[in-house]
Order: structure tokens, then C-alpha cells, then sequence
């Protein structure tokens, strides 16, 4: 189990949980060009975004801020109008993945890279892309909050994300089980309270239950 893996399905399964009154007062917001919100936009999908392209680019750092960034600025400047959250992300998705796609022919990037990229009619299912967009910010936030933990717990979350059970957790840190079982509780208490709901039910089904303490 990792948290790298395709997970989509995991992701399908809460999707329906969507919270629809603050997403519609986040749109209004969007398409009024409400500095505020903008900035909730920025702060909540950049990261992603720049993972993703990140990952088209091979992680050629210096050009992946730029073209997201520009798909910022092609918004803002369009005054496009959004009708629902859903299409919001499915076009920042797309956008730095034309973006992208036309950088790497215009600047002749290496013919393996582009043959090994997904073609964009791949990309026409809304909920794919949504999924996508799900998956790299819980990877995003668990990076983050996870760093936050205290050394032992974080190292807990780490390892159980790569798979192992609690008591292979136990030998490896030289604790008893039972420490785990506290350590793990007060990680998982943290992270509730710091993590979208979204993002923590996602946390809980990648941790698993097959073998609870």
C-alpha cells in the first residue's frame, strides 16, 4: 500500500461527499474575481498543480511554476466564468496540461517523454479529472501535516503508508505494540482536525484495517 499507487477507485467511493453550499459560494466568488477567494484557489490547488506538471516535465523545476502560473493569469484575465467547482478543476487540469504539452513541442523536449504522455482525449471524463485533482492535494496535505507530527508518530504514518503492519511497525521501531496503538491515536487526532474531511476519510481507507490494534 502506498500513497503514490493508483488509488482512483479509493477516491471515487467518497466523491459523492462533495460539500456543494461552500463549493457554490467558492465558485461566486471565482467568477467575481474576489481577491479573497482567489487567494483560497491559489493556496488550495497550486501545489497540485505544480505536482502534476512536475511529473509531465520530469521535474524540470524552473518551467513548471511558470505555466501554472500563467493558467492563473489566463483566468483572471479571461474573467471566464465557472459554473460549479467540478468545472473549475477540470479546467485548471486541462489548461496546464495544453500548457504543458505545447512547452514541451515548442522547446523539442526529448520524443520519449511525449510519446510516454496520456493523449488529451484521455482526459474528457469531468471525474477523472476531478479525481486526479482529489489525489494530488491528499498527497500534498498528507506531506505536510504529516511533517508536522512528532518524529515517532510521523515515522508510524510513514511506514504503515509503505505498507507494513503495526506489529512489523513495532519490531522495526523497537516499541511495543501498545505504544504504537498510542502513538497512532494521537496522529490520527491531529490529522482529523487538520485535514480536509475529504483528505482524511482518503488517509484512513489508504491506512487500512486489515490488521487493527
Amino acid at each position: 500500500m502506498h500513497i503514490f499507487g493508483e488509488k482512483t477507485s479509493l477516491i471515487y467511493a467518497i466523491m459523492a461527499s462533495r460539500e456543494n453550499d461552500t463549493g457554490d459560494a467558492f465558485i461566486r466568488g471565482i467568477n467575481r474575481q474576489n481577491i479573497q477567494h482567489w487567494k483560497v484557489m491559489y493556496r488550495h490547488y497550486y501545489a497540485a498543480l505544480c505536482s502534476y506538471v512536475s511529473r509531465m516535465l520530469d521535474d524540470m523545476s524552473d518551467e513548471v511554476e511558470d505555466l501554472v502560473q500563467d493558467v492563473f493569469l489566463a483566468i483572471w484575465n479571461s474573467k471566464r466564468q465557472f459554473a460549479s467547482q467540478d468545472e473549475l478543476v477540470n479546467y485548471l487540469y486541462r489548461a496546464c496540461y495544453n500548457n504543458t504539452l505545447i512547452y514541451m513541442r515548442n522547446n523539442r523536449i526529448h520524443h520519449t517523454i511525449l510519446s510516454n504522455m496520456e493523449q488529451p482525449e484521455a482526459w474528457d471524463d469531468s471525474d477523472e479529472l476531478y479525481a486526479l485533482a482529489l489525489q494530488e492535494e491528499l498527497i500534498r496535505q498528507l506531506h505536510f501535516y504529516v511533517g508536522q507530527l512528532p518524529e515517532s508518530q510521523s515515522r508510524i504514518i510513514r511506514l504503515r503508508l509503505k505498507g507494513h503492519t503495526w506489529n512489523e511497525i513495532a519490531d522495526i521501531m523497537h516499541v511495543s505494540l501498545n505504544t504504537v496503538k498510542t502513538q497512532k491515536q494521537r496522529s490520527y487526532k491531529f490529522l482529523s482536525e487538520h485535514l480536509s474531511k475529504i483528505s482524511f476519510v482518503l488517509f484512513c481507507m489508504l491506512m487500512g484495517g486489515g490488521d487493527k490494534i
